[in-house]
């Protein structure tokens, strides 16, 4: 993997290559300190992974040249402490990272983008979306909340504190929680009543749902989303245990993709990436967990995961079957020996369909 990292000083404030030997990572790096090298490199070879210090005066130019001439090229832009990225730099970069340049933290991004090249291996798909001009911002209260939510001591209290900072957001959740999917006939006025009600997980999905599905405001917007909330309750009773929220988040998203231009109807035929491709490319660059990003992926084909058995993609598969978003794959259901769940399957969706409206 080629690994271009654009910015003055930051090779001395990462030891990134005593990193890379004690992980046997097998990375080619190059740091160059002018934007006008980094053009030149771009020019000459192909770059997996581009990282640009978002402090430099021409670093978004260098994003931007990226886009142009290495569309499948990830592009990560480095923050210095405090920093918000432009409305420029959200629409051409994939993901940002702090400075000082952490080793850990880029090791941990560049793989986890590795992990995606295996798993989305389609040179189609990686040319459509590294060429769209305007990708969705990434959700940044989600993943804030997660991170938070990794630490025991942080509770509801800290979580609507978070989420206060941006009341255009909190417009969105308490949207949400109100709808007829979760307010169960009972308004919610407040964050704090959101969280009583929802509790943290379940919240944290909304939250996802308010920042990633926003965008699409076209005439068949409203379906989307109530389409994808009741199929993220559905695949959670699907698949019970540990793996249900992964599952519900899954299911929610799984039709992101159809935001992006050139994506809305795209089924993957004939080689070409499909909106399941497209949206799951997208969650996997924003550095959601890997079974979600496959829970989306694979949701059109179940056939094509590498996990066997039915875990997220299979559920993921089943709840967008039951709402009518996707056929059932047939042939899927007979190989793994699960078409005599289809009826339970039927009863939990009508059971959860009757409740929704009560």
């Amino acid at each position: 993997m080629f690994v271009l990292i654009v910015g003055h000083d930051l090779e001395r404030s990462a030891d990134l290559s005593a990193t890379l030997t004690a992980l046997g990572l097998d990375w080619t790096v190059k740091w160059v300190g002018e934007a006008a090298e980094a053009q030149a490199l771009l020019e000459g070879r192909g770059v997996d992974v581009l990282a640009v210090d978002g402090g430099e005066a021409r670093g978004i130019d260098v994003l931007r040249r990226a886009r142009e001439k290495n569309p499948t090229a990830v592009r990560l832009l480095l923050l210095p402490p405090g920093a918000e990225p432009s409305a420029a730099a959200i629409d051409i970069a994939h993901r940002h990272l702090g400075l000082p340049l952490q080793a850990n933290a880029m090791v941990d991004a560049v793989e986890g983008i590795g992990e995606l090249f295996e798993v989305l291996d389609n040179p189609d798909l990686k040319s459509k979306v590294g060429a769209i001009a305007q990708l969705p911002p990434s959700p940044e209260s989600y993943l804030a909340i997660s991170k938070a939510l990794a630490d025991p001591n942080v509770g509801a209290a800290q979580v609507v504190s978070m989420l206060t900072k941006d009341p255009a957001l909190v417009a969105k959740v308490l949207r949400v929680c109100n709808s007829a999917f979760f307010s169960g006939g009972r308004p919610v006025a407040d964050l704090k009543a959101a969280v009583v009600r929802l509790g943290l997980e379940t919240l944290r999905r909304v939250v996802l749902a308010a920042e990633a599905l926003s965008a699409n405001n076209g005439p068949d917007a409203e379906t989307v989303r109530r389409r994808a909330f009741f199929a993220s309750q559905l695949a959670a009773r699907l698949l019970p245990g540990p793996s249900a929220e992964m599952a519900a988040t899954a299911a929610m998203l799984a039709e992101l993709g159809r935001l992006l231009p050139g994506f809305k109807d795209a089924y993957g035929k004939d080689g070409h990436a499909s909106y399941a491709d497209a949206g799951a490319w997208l969650l996997g660059l924003w550095g959601l967990p890997m079974p979600i990003v496959e829970g989306v992926a694979f949701h059109l084909e179940p056939t094509r995961s590498r996990q066997r058995g039915f875990w997220i993609p299979g559920a993921v598969h089943v709840a967008h079957a039951l709402v009518g978003s996707i056929p059932f794959d047939e042939a899927w259901l007979d190989a793994s020996g699960l078409r005599d769940k289809l009826p339970e399957w039927q009863r939990i969706h009508q059971k959860l369909a009757d409740a929704e409206s009560a």
